[in-house]
């Protein structure tokens, strides 16, 4: 590693940014840290010149060119919607047909690219249990697996098309975890046999057209009976299921490492250290505080030997891999572009009740 080990491990941060606002304090913590990438969370400024704007400022003061991400699914998870006429949940537009799907995908890609980023956290794989007992029942394509596989794959194409990376979630499924009385993390018990013919069709399906993925903060008995832990910090399930077994070439993203559904007992930076080792690339990283505590803890794992540099540097690997084709952002936006695509929005918007837009 020819520079710093600091300036290295950044490029192992994806910074969720909860004020995108540009000012003295966010341009230290983004040149301190030299993060991977940064992944804005709603609500989004009122002007999408101000979000152009933030993300050309974002990529001008970073050496490497960032994941300059979104999570834009549509429906209830559509911070789109700050700009142009609600999209239909997936749920809904997959009652139409893959046809439908690609074209939400399409749009969602084209918003995204007007804007400047050119990464987004969707679609979601996951299959729709009951709908009395999962918030992932609108978000989901289907519960049928075969369903999810034509859906997901016609999304994927759509944010092709506007050359906007997608990252798949939640590997190997969530779709069986419920609300009630859920524990840190949720604990899914379905055997191997059950998670291959059920919610890991979509993923197997879809892998070689995903450069990133991000895996599930639920614990598999299947796969950590003694011991239940979120996937990302399973080596059985980031290592062994998705890169042995299936071998997935691309980014794997942690869940967010600060909250105590993916953690539970550990503290930030051993979670980030047994995420990596475990088989992830790519940390989400929900506060700015815990850059810092990450970043040092990583460097003295490499240290200590905890964390192996050949994890590292694969890790850097399939990053750059991901974004060699990306293009820096203008930070500019064209007024014009915007109301053209506002009434291609709205003409789907128009095909679709309310109830199916779902807006929460």
């Amino acid at each position: 590693m020819t520079a710093s080990r600091e300036d290295i491990l950044g490029q192992l941060l994806l910074l969720r940014v909860d004020e995108p606002r540009w000012n003295a304090s966010f341009e230290a913590v983004l040149r301190a840290t030299l993060p991977g990438g940064i992944l804005l969370a709603p609500p989004l400024p009122h002007a999408p010149e101000s979000v152009g704007e933030f993300l050309g400022k974002v990529a001008g003061a970073l050496p490497v060119l960032p994941f300059l991400a979104l999570e834009e699914e549509g429906g209830a998870m559509d911070p789109l919607r700050a700009f142009f006429p609600p999209l239909p949940s997936p749920r809904a537009a997959a009652e139409r047909g893959p046809a439908v799907v690609a074209r939400l995908g399409e749009l969602a890609g084209e918003g995204l690219k007007l804007l400047g980023f050119n990464t987004n956290l969707a679609p979601l794989l996951d299959l729709a249990a009951p709908r009395s007992e999962s918030t992932l029942w609108a978000r989901a394509f289907s519960s049928d697996a075969p369903q999810v596989a034509r859906c997901g794959a016609a999304f994927v194409r759509g944010l092709r098309r506007h050359k906007v990376l997608a990252c798949a979630k939640h590997f190997p499924g969530l779709g069986s975890t419920s609300p009630k009385g859920q524990s840190h993390p949720p604990v899914i018990g379905k055997s191997m046999a059950e998670l291959w013919r059920e919610d890991l069709v979509p993923f197997r399906e879809l892998l070689p057209d995903l450069p990133l993925l991000m895996v599930s903060p639920a614990a598999y008995k299947a796969y950590d009976f003694d011991y239940p832990r979120p996937a990302a910090l399973s080596a059985q399930v980031s290592e062994g299921l998705l890169r042995i077994k299936l071998g997935y070439g691309g980014v794997a993203v942690a869940p967010e490492l600060a909250s105590e559904a993916v953690r539970g007992n550990l503290d930030v930076g051993e979670a980030a250290v047994q995420a990596l080792s475990a088989g992830c690339d790519l940390l989400l990283i929900g506060c700015e505080k815990s850059c810092e505590v990450i970043l040092q803890a990583l460097k003295m794992g490499l240290e200590s030997g905890k964390l192996s540099s050949a994890r590292c540097a694969q890790a850097l690997g399939r990053i750059r891999a991901a974004k060699k084709d990306l293009a820096t952002p203008s930070g500019k936006i064209s007024r014009r572009a915007v109301d053209q695509l506002t009434r291609r929005f709205a003409d789907l918007a128009k095909e679709f009740r309310s109830e199916e837009l779902n807006i929460a």
